[in-house]
């Protein structure tokens, strides 16, 4: 059974907690590049649609719901078909904005690193802005 898609109080509550064994979750300060706030440039409603856009040709992801301020998104694994949460949180800053993420692990104690992989797959198919 999926969790419920968080309010935007409460993913920054589960960003606060940082990564463990099971997530990866983004800050400003992470010494991990894939773990660092993404910037982009432009108004929110443009990232967002470059968000949607990069990850809908992404095998095995998947979009779960768009519709509020956090973007839900899925992600199953080749072999053993376990899926991970992607949650994302558009944050107006400047003429930029600043996205935070999180991916986690459904089941498990651990995850062998792919929830950073997640975040990196990410990152790498967003299509440059202006």
């Amino acid at each position: 059974m999926p969790p419920p898609l968080p309010s935007e109080a409460e993913f920054r509550q589960l960003l606060a907690l940082g990564s463990g064994r099971n997530v990866a979750a983004t800050s400003d300060s992470a010494s991990d590049p894939r773990l660092r706030t993404r910037l982009l440039a432009g108004p929110v409603a443009e990232a967002r649609a470059r968000l949607l856009e990069g990850v809908k040709d992404l095998p095995r992801w998947h979009l779960v719901d768009s519709s509020g301020p956090v973007v839900w998104l899925t992600r199953t694994t080749r072999v053993f078909r376990f899926v991970d949460d992607i949650h994302l949180l558009l944050e107006a800053r400047g003429d930029s904005v600043a996205v935070h993420a999180r991916s986690a692990s459904r089941v498990g104690k651990g995850d062998l690193g792919q929830n950073r992989r997640n975040l990196a797959e990410l990152w790498a198919a967003i299509p440059p802005g202006r």
